[in-house]
């Protein structure tokens, strides 16, 4: 992927919700009162069997627009499961697309939303993930999403001001100085989730996207010899990763660690901070003694004091092929993407210039960070070439076993062996790759 590295800043993010929905016709009133549109979701959470969940709330306001009827059905293992059910036909109106499905693919499973310079789609990132691109650099959209996952750190600012620390730092030893002060007050620096994987790589496969400070980078990563060298961004990020482990900066028992139990520990300041997702806020606020005592902030990876992180798009939704009510359904996507949905849920807003009602979201931006977005390559496979060389190398990036390794490699003081070892791992595996 190419990248393209956007300065955020909140005050200028300013569109009305109403303003971002251009859709095409759809009938209403008494002419849908029939109709039920079926959505297949992953937010499991937000649709309640009384009706009091933030979906079927919505589901009721567009009701009364259209006269159509919102079914939700809510799946758990979604990803697996609608990827199944996609090549028989029962995946309902409108739906979150699986991760999985090959851009060559679009076309047989989902219908066309329009093009990604049309009026009501130019202003929404990540429009290429889910298209085909076009002989003009368009692309011919089949889904878009509702919000932007800005990777950052999920603190406790009760905990942080027991031990000393009136704010979050911005440089990497300030970081390093406030994990000291931390363990000194009894706290937890930081939560990695050893033993779920999924944490652990959300934090140190993503910091490299934004350590970098460089939008093509993920364009031209699989060209990089020595990958976890300590010079490149991968290396920036195992080095963390090693100070933190080494230090004894993190979880007592690397090997019990839960993630349910991590949210009630940072929520009650038990735990300092944990580096995820915007998405995982509300759920800590959830779970926390105060939910005010929930911030965010950009990660420092280094002492210059700029500010970087990255945000990627969460779940594409698209509009089945085979949907009886085309008009109704890309209203409905139409509607919801453009909605507070993001700023409810911990989510940056998806179309350029929205203001984000979330907070803590504004205040991140207000700390003047850099925020990188990808932009597909020339070809658009240039991001799998990486996940390629991985594959071959046996280093499954984004899949935490890796990060498992260093971890422990970090705890037996064998950190500098294992960055050689997946050195030689990826540089033989880049061989063989062609790369």
């Amino acid at each position: 992927m190419k990248k393209l590295i956007c300065l955020f800043v909140a005050a200028a993010m300013v569109v009305s919700f109403a303003g971002c929905s251009n859709n095409k016709k759809s009938s209403s009133g008494s002419k849908n009162s029939n109709v039920t549109l079926k959505v297949l979701t992953h937010w499991t959470n937000l649709t309640k069997s009384d009706g009091s969940g933030w979906l079927d709330k919505f589901a009721d306001k567009f009701e009364k627009e259209t006269g159509a009827k919102v079914k939700f059905e809510a799946i758990t293992d979604y990803a697996t499961e609608v990827k199944t059910r996609l090549s028989s036909g029962n995946y309902g109106d409108v739906l979150d697309i699986p991760t999985g499905v090959a851009t060559s693919d679009l076309p047989s499973f989902f219908a066309k939303i329009g093009n990604s310079n049309d009026d009501d789609l130019k202003d929404y990132y990540y429009t290429y993930v889910d298209g085909i691109k076009n002989s003009d650099g368009s692309y011919t959209v089949y889904g878009i999403s509702y919000g932007l996952s800005i990777v950052g750190a999920v603190y406790n600012k009760a905990a942080f001001k027991k031990a000393g620390i009136d704010k979050f730092p911005t440089t990497l030893d300030g970081l390093y100085d406030a994990c000291a002060k931390l363990k000194a007050a009894g706290i937890v620096p930081v939560a990695i989730n050893f033993k779920d994987k999924w944490p652990l790589s959300s934090a140190f496969d993503a910091i490299p996207l934004f350590a970098s400070h460089d939008g093509n980078w993920q364009n031209t990563v699989y060209k990089t010899t020595d990958l976890f060298s300590a010079d490149k961004p991968y290396g920036v990020s195992l080095s963390i990763l090693n100070k933190l482990v080494s230090n004894k900066w993190v979880e007592p028992d690397l090997t019990t660690t839960n993630w349910e139990q991590s949210k009630s520990d940072l929520g009650t300041g038990k735990v300092g901070m944990m580096f995820l997702g915007s998405w995982a806020v509300p759920q800590m606020a959830a779970a926390a003694t105060n939910p005010d005592d929930i911030g965010f902030a950009p990660i420092p990876t280094d002492n210059t004091g700029k500010l970087y992180t990255y945000a990627s798009q969460d779940y594409m939704m698209g509009i089945a092929k085979n949907t009886k009510y085309y008009d109704l359904a890309r209203k409905y996507l139409m509607e919801f993407t453009a909605s507070d949905f993001a700023g409810t849920q911990g989510f940056a807003p998806i179309i350029k210039g929205q203001e984000s009602s979330d907070k803590v979201i504004k205040d991140f931006m207000a700390t003047g960070v850099t925020v990188i977005m990808g932009e597909p390559g020339e070809t658009g496979e240039e991001g799998s070439n990486m996940t390629k060389i991985g594959n071959e190398a046996g280093i499954d990036f984004w899949g935490g076993m890796y990060l498992q390794d260093v971890a422990i490699a970090s705890q037996q003081g064998k950190f500098d062996q294992v960055v050689k070892e997946l050195n030689k791992r990826w540089n033989e595996a880049k061989t063989t790759c062609g790369f």
